[in-house]
């Protein structure tokens, strides 16, 4: 799963195929299909969810106590499946 953060606002989003932004319209993103993906803003930082242990710890939700962790990761600037673009071209 691909998340945005933007770091003026301290928004987290998920991006779709429909065109996403945070709540000060700072970044912006979606998807072109179902793995490539762009975003443009300059206080923008993307970020991963490994899907299989996300979806493992959704399964594994406790009543109380301490929530099921899950690996998250900051995506590198250089990925060529979330690529970063000039805003107008997102």
């Amino acid at each position: 799963m691909k998340l945005l953060f933007c770091s003026k606002c301290k928004d987290v989003f998920s991006i779709s195929f429909d065109e996403k932004s945070c709540h000060c319209g700072c970044v912006k993103g979606k998807y072109l299909d179902s793995l490539y993906a762009v975003y443009s803003g300059e206080c923008a930082i993307p970020i991963g969810f490994v899907n299989s242990s996300f979806l493992t710890a959704l399964k594994n939700q406790p009543v109380n106590g301490l929530g099921e962790s899950f690996k998250a990761f900051v995506i590198p600037k250089s990925c060529e499946t979330f690529v970063k673009v000039d805003e107008k071209n997102t």
